[in-house]
């Protein structure tokens, strides 16, 4: 059934996305309390940290043959 299908990770896509707010809320804080020139470094090394990680997982993920998580990793 698609509406299944469409809502089963619903409530736990939900929970990881409020973490992620709650994260940047907090770090956003502290961010800001610096000099802009500082706030452009922290957010430059946020995205290579962050682009490198999912690169490396998507790569781990392409060598397993796996696209997606199964049931039992969740």
């Amino acid at each position: 059934m698609v509406e299944v299908d469409i809502l089963k990770d619903w409530g736990r896509e939900t929970e990881l996305r409020k973490k992620w707010l709650r994260t940047w809320e907090r770090l956003g804080g502290r961010i800001l309390k610096f000099p802009k020139w500082m706030q452009v470094i922290i957010l430059q090394d946020v995205n290579v940290a962050i682009e490198n990680r999912v690169a490396t997982m998507e790569m781990i993920l392409k060598a397993r043959g796996n696209h997606r998580a199964s049931k039992s990793e969740r």
